[in-house]
């Protein structure tokens, strides 16, 4: 009866040993798999703590490199377009105060006139088309005086038609040689030499002697008076001198 019952307690010992055991080979293997994820755990830790700290390539990286430069040489040929088209500085010249015309006289195209050698006032054409200037003579005649060539002839006064004309005598200053045309060729007409008055304005000239019956104006004065000393202005008249007054119509009858 002893014996059994110390075989039962033996068997009870070595079945509580055998429970011992196996509860240890499951604590033994739930720390291993326990060990095994915080390995795990921590591998992934450190994986994802690298990869936060580390910069990663940006895949886009060349493309925007590549635009950064486009943009920079589209930006340089705009600025090279803009210099090429930039509005240049328009530096005006200074403004004289000065006449374009400095002192010269404004004549019109028609201007009263005082000849001294012969006593009158004439309308007279100025015409920068002549060279140069003419009076209306009528009866010219040649002679000579103290070994000098003069001439004589009569001026007519077509203001005052009922008066006898004036007859000049004056020292021929030469023989003029004035081309009339391509059929009619040269004309020989004395040169005289005058002393003009148009306003306040007094000047020596040559007036060469021609029968002018058939023209408007007894007394032309060409470019050899008005250069150097007039400019014309051909829209006006009388501008240095005073136009005549109409005389009053004769009654009829």
């Amino acid at each position: 009866m002893k014996m059994n019952h110390l075989l039962v307690t033996f068997a009870t010992l070595s079945l509580l040993g055998g429970c011992a055991n196996l509860n240890g080979e499951k604590e033994a293997a739930k720390q291993a798999h326990l060990d095994q994820l915080v390995n795990q755990q921590t591998d992934q830790l450190q994986t994802l703590i690298v990869d936060t700290c580390t910069p990663k390539a940006d895949p886009n990286q060349p493309y925007m490199e590549q635009l950064v430069t486009d943009m920079a040489g589209v930006n340089a040929q705009l600025t090279a377009l803009v210099e090429k088209q930039a509005v240049p500085v328009v530096t005006c010249p200074e403004v004289s105060t000065e006449s374009p015309i400095g002192d010269k006289l404004i004549l019109g195209e028609v201007e009263r006139t005082y000849v001294q050698e012969v006593g009158m006032e004439f309308e007279t054409r100025v015409d920068t088309g002549a060279e140069s200037s003419s009076i209306d003579a009528r009866n010219i005649t040649l002679f000579e005086r103290d070994g000098k060539q003069w001439v004589r002839f009569d001026v007519p006064n077509r203001e005052a038609p009922d008066t006898e004309a004036k007859t000049i005598e004056a020292k021929v200053e030469r023989i003029a040689q004035i081309k009339k045309g391509a059929a009619d060729g040269k004309q020989e007409r004395p040169v005289i030499r005058a002393r003009l008055k148009i306003g306040d304005y007094v000047a020596d000239t040559e007036l060469n002697l021609n029968d002018r019956s058939h023209l408007d104006y007894p007394l032309l004065l060409g470019r050899k008076f008005i250069k150097d000393i007039a400019v014309v202005d051909v829209s006006r008249s009388h501008v240095q001198s005073k136009k005549p007054a109409k005389k009053p119509a004769k009654p009829t009858e």
